[in-house]
């Protein structure tokens, strides 16, 4: 009996740092699908290292505050989680609120398991040495509760899962709740047990406050996926309205290219004609030279060593010699040979766009578009830079619209970020004497 009450105090002492490990597996029962940031591994050594620290030193606190007696304490779950936030937000690539929910999820799991063993400890009345009760209740309960969970609500959706959609609404009734039910345990155990002078009374008080506890966080992580399902709906309605917007733009484009092509065949069609009828030999010299310059615009589509990017540079190309956008292009496209066809039609194409919806706005003697696509100090570099006479707003990174009707903004912008991600590289955007600077750099490993 010595033995087994040193080692429940030892349990109690520990409890804490066994809180922080359960905490750490739930949470990644909802981030492993998540996309990471640079330096991964360098990255979670240190900001999982950062929060063991700081769960010991709360819990030391925690300790002292309570004059030696190891009490649970609302203020260290809390605290713990918002630890496990932060480790979270440096090592994975989510925003704040993500962060704050994938860790609010976790401690949903965490105690919906602890919830669930009081449960079976309080109504079966079980009793069992200290070590095989740790293992069952602290250990066993904890995984099976846990895989669960992930075979219920994050391996369905595994493909779609690591996305940027967090819902405001969710995260704030989840918080809610599970505030509740840190306190409601809190108070249960430390508080309400003391007045309740049969042992029978304590266990049913536990019973019913665990069954709640086990009920509200199931329903804050079925409210929690439930926002995220309306708002990747919402989100992928958003896409394909746009999907169809691009559709009608890149028809018009298309016909706007038709339209060029068509009306220099049409004048020279009537060139030809004219030439014909011409005697004078020096008029004759003047219209054979427009002609050979207007052969050579088409003769001399983009060459860059890179099929896809051949063919959106010659279309880009087109709109830019009919809206009169001085159009200049170095590119060695063969260095783009890791990316697929589609992203380089999709990255180029939206950058090219967005250059010259910008260059229809200004003078038509100030209108330019310069792009480079190089390999330097061991990174692709593309760079693409127009004229901008306007002071332009950054949020994000990203440029802020100043038009009225928002809902086609940024998806452009958004894609290109993509996939300049999806490749590991960097994107900057910047305006510096009067020009809109695009940078993209890949490093040349991502190539193998």
């Amino acid at each position: 009996m010595l033995y087994e009450q040193m080692y429940g105090d030892l349990y109690h002492q520990l409890y804490g740092y066994i809180f922080a490990l359960q905490l750490l597996f739930c949470l990644i029962i909802f981030i492993i699908y998540q996309p990471r940031k640079n330096y991964f591994p360098m990255r979670t050594v240190i900001s999982f290292s950062g929060y063991f620290l700081l769960v010991t030193a709360t819990w030391a606190i925690i300790r002292v505050i309570n004059g030696g007696n190891p009490v649970y304490s609302p203020v260290y779950f809390i605290f713990v989680t918002i630890y496990l936030a932060a480790a979270a937000f440096i090592s994975f690539r989510i925003n704040v609120l993500g962060a704050v929910y994938f860790a609010t999820g976790a401690y949903a799991v965490q105690h919906t398991a602890y919830s669930v063993g009081n449960i079976i400890r309080y109504l079966f009345s079980v009793e069992l040495p200290t070590w095989a009760d740790i293992f069952i209740f602290d250990f066993f309960i904890y995984c099976v509760t846990g895989v669960a969970f992930f075979l219920i609500f994050v391996w369905p959706g595994r493909r779609k899962f690591a996305s940027d959609i967090y819902d405001g609404r969710a995260f704030v009734i989840s918080l809610c709740i599970i505030l509740i039910c840190i306190l409601l345990s809190s108070f249960s155990d430390n508080i309400f047990a003391e007045y309740l002078k049969r042992e029978v009374d304590v266990k049913n008080m536990r019973v019913f406050t665990s069954t709640y506890a086990a009920v509200s966080c199931v329903s804050a992580i079925v409210i929690q996926f439930g926002f995220l399902k309306e708002k990747k709906l919402t989100d992928d309605n958003a896409v394909l309205e746009h999907m169809m917007h691009t559709e009608r733009k890149h028809h018009e484009m298309s016909k706007e290219t038709i339209d060029i092509i068509n009306a220099k065949c049409h004048d020279l069609k009537h060139q030809l004609a004219l030439l014909e009828k011409l005697d004078d030999k020096a008029a004759r010299k003047a219209y054979l030279d427009e002609l050979s310059e207007c052969i050579a615009f088409y003769d001399s589509t983009a060459q860059t060593g890179n099929d896809a990017l051949d063919i959106v540079l010659s279309e880009k190309g087109l709109l830019c010699e009919k809206n009169e956008i001085a159009f200049s292009c170095l590119a060695d496209g063969a260095k783009l040979a890791f990316l697929s066809p589609t992203d380089i039609a999709s990255l180029f194409g939206n950058a090219l766009d967005n250059a010259i919806e910008k260059e229809l706005t200004e003078n038509t003697e100030r209108r330019f578009i310069s792009l480079s696509v190089k390999e330097e100090n061991g990174f692709i570099y593309i760079h693409i830079d127009n004229y901008c006479s306007s002071q332009i707003e950054f949020e994000d990174g990203f440029p802020k619209t100043t038009k009225k009707d928002t809902r086609y903004h940024g998806f452009g912008t958004k894609s290109i970020s993509n996939i300049v991600n999806k490749y590991s590289g960097e994107l900057i955007m910047s305006v510096d004497d009067e020009r809109f600077n695009l940078d993209i750099l890949f490093p040349v490993a991502v190539r193998w």
